[in-house]
């Protein structure tokens, strides 16, 4: 039976992800897309612009007949999406949430605009009359809002981890009262082309690169393949699926191990000898190393859940390193850090451990 899906974040790393393989799926024959373009001309341009910078084969001439747009800018009127939802009521059988502001640095306060947006579509897929299947895009990185921290950590234990915890129990307590709903929580997701410079991790490779010094950096991580397949799956078998899909690569990726690849001279210290230096060497980036930094990634303990219908072996003998070795921000990061060094030499010398 064919059926019509209502999609947020579409124009996001993830959501033009999904949004080509949902229009592949011959029993969708419309997606209704929220977004904050008023008119379809703006909307295919971003739509456009998103499939090539992330390498994504889709022909717009065949995709345009399935897509509509549902003009919301959900971060200034998201008190307003259930009236605007409404003529959607009978026939929007699926909702698939994956918008939010992606910026850490904020308070809990600062996305208050997104939890109202999550309890708005939650309501409306449990209309007791129509219900439907909800999907949502959480964060593995919730787990760290349980780790020890004080105003120096700030950076990392902050609103955009602690939206993403709300949303996991908001979610779950749902699910308990009748919710159709499945949270898939990936880790940093990486592929050959991803958001480069805008992870933070990117960020925090550069600087690696610049100052020739690294700590012991472990990450978790979730390829965009893994997180599209356990979604794709979670969605056509959901009744088989768990209520929580954290769909990771499951140990940790040593991020200073993969940058010792393309520079093997790169120099192992203590991470509170790197904290130092950074406060000498670049005191505007060391907002990213509190005190606990390293405790709240180690915090939790990795565990990553898979739809049972997924094949796993495909990421469990390779060398850790290689998952990063094909990301093409990898190569960036260290080259944008070897043409920062000449800004900080200076510095550096003053600062040799």
């Amino acid at each position: 039976m064919k059926k019509s899906v209502l999609i947020t974040g579409v124009t996001g790393y993830v959501g033009i992800h999904l949004l080509s393989r949902l229009v592949r799926q011959n029993n969708i024959d419309r997606i209704f897309c929220v977004t904050r373009y008023k008119d379809h001309d703006s909307f295919w341009s971003a739509i456009k612009s998103q499939a090539n910078e992330f390498n994504i084969t889709m022909d717009v001439s065949d995709i345009t007949p399935k897509l509509d747009i549902v003009n919301i800018d959900l971060a200034q009127n998201h008190n307003s999406i259930l009236p605007a939802l409404q003529k959607f009521k009978q026939s929007v059988k699926e909702v698939h949430h994956l918008a939010c502001d992606g910026n850490y640095g904020h308070s809990l306060e600062y996305f208050q605009p997104w939890i109202n947006t999550t309890k708005e579509l939650i309501q409306f897929c449990m209309d007791s009359t129509h219900p439907k299947s909800l999907y949502a895009v959480g964060s593995y990185g919730q787990h760290i809002t349980d780790s020890i921290n004080n105003d120096e950590d700030y950076y990392w234990i902050n609103g955009y981890f602690k939206y993403k915890r709300w949303l996991y129990n908001y979610m779950l307590e749902k699910i308990d009262e009748g919710l159709q709903g499945i949270l898939i929580e990936p880790g940093v997701v990486v592929g050959t082309i991803d958001p480069g410079q805008k992870y933070s991790f990117w960020r925090i490779t550069r600087i690696f690169a610049a100052t020739g010094y690294a700590f012991n950096y472990p990450m978790v991580f979730t390829p965009m393949d893994m997180l599209i397949d356990n979604y794709i799956l979670a969605q056509n078998h959901p009744n088989e699926s768990p209520k929580v899909i954290s769909p990771v690569i499951p140990k940790y990726l040593y991020v200073n191990k993969t940058v010792q690849k393309l520079l093997p001279d790169l120099k192992m210290i203590e991470y509170e000898k790197f904290r130092a230096l950074m406060q000498h060497v670049m005191p505007d980036k060391a907002k990213y190393f509190g005190p606990n930094f390293l405790r709240s990634i180690y915090g939790p303990k990795l565990i990553a859940t898979f739809h049972p219908f997924y094949d796993t072996t495909k990421y469990v003998s390779k060398d850790t390193t290689d998952y990063l070795s094909s990301c093409k921000s990898l190569t960036d990061a260290v080259e944008k850090g070897l043409k920062d060094r000449n800004k900080y030499i200076s510095a550096l010398e003053k600062n040799i451990i």
